[in-house]
């Protein structure tokens, strides 16, 4: 299963990273715009976007990815 993960960025303070693997991490200013990044990048196929906290070290909620396009909120 395909994991994108959103993370407050290292690189650029008050910025969070849409993080795929290394070298696909596009940064934003806002939490929801990588979020909205990264759940488009599934592209039809299945998976889940976990979005952690300021800190970096837990996950606040899971978007399962459904590979139809949609996508909904499993945990806040």
């Amino acid at each position: 299963m395909r994991i994108i993960k959103i993370l407050p960025s290292d690189r650029w303070p008050d910025s969070w990273e849409s993080y795929e693997c290394d070298g696909v991490q596009p940064a934003y200013r806002k939490k929801q715009d990588a979020i909205d990044y990264a759940s488009q990048r599934f592209g039809g196929s299945s998976g889940e976007v976990h979005v952690y906290d300021a800190t970096g070290a837990t996950i606040e909620r899971k978007i399962v990815i459904d590979g139809r396009g949609q996508y909904q909120k499993v945990r806040e």
